[in-house]
């Protein structure tokens, strides 16, 4: 049996697994889910979760030696990861405000600032003034990502929620974004 733990909240309605950064699972669900009820769901996706497993290990083998940039593989070279960083950072302000132009234009949407920073979890958000922030990560994934980034973000200034308005605009703009989406979910870049 594959080992987990669990988060168990009064308010979920599901049972999801989740793998973590480290490679162990975690399976979310209900307070009155029973063991052999998450020990049988384990099993079904067994297979799926040693993959997963799998795919962060080697992630994990490729990341001390190599860096990625916009979803290519790249000897690190004796760089040092803030010297990676000043990569990323230098790199995600030169991309990243030229895409926003050409889409804010496209969707006529317009921020009011754009900055950038360095986070664990998030790729970009939009605050309630419309300011968009981004993270320099950002820049290890493909360029179809961070223009699905890019569009999100801007269409929080006119839909501060993820309703199906918000989904529409998107749509609209980037027709195939939830194959961006998932192609980086299937990678792992942070």
């Amino acid at each position: 049996m594959i080992a987990y733990t669990t988060d168990r909240s009064n308010s979920r309605k599901h049972t999801y697994i989740t793998i973590q950064k480290d490679g162990s699972v975690l399976v979310k669900t209900n307070l009155f889910t029973s063991t052999k009820t998450i020990e049988n769901f384990i099993r079904q996706k067994e297979q799926w979760i040693l993959r997963k497993q799998s795919a962060i290990l080697e992630a994990q083998r490729h990341k001390e030696n190599h860096f990625y940039l916009f979803g290519e593989l790249h000897e690190r070279e004796n760089r040092t990861q803030e010297a990676i960083d000043l990569l990323y950072r230098q790199k995600a302000k030169e991309i990243i405000p030229p895409l926003v132009i050409q889409y804010s234009e496209k969707m006529q949407l317009y921020p009011n600032r754009i900055s950038f920073r360095k986070n664990k979890s998030r790729w970009g958000s939009c605050s309630s003034k419309d300011n968009l922030s981004f993270n320099i990560m950002l820049i290890q994934t493909p360029l179809p990502f961070i223009e699905y980034v890019v569009v999100h973000e801007l269409a929080h200034i006119r839909h501060k929620n993820h309703s199906r308005a918000f989904w529409k605009l998107v749509h609209e703009v980037l027709p195939d974004y939830k194959e961006r989406e998932q192609s980086v979910k299937e990678r792992y870049f942070l």
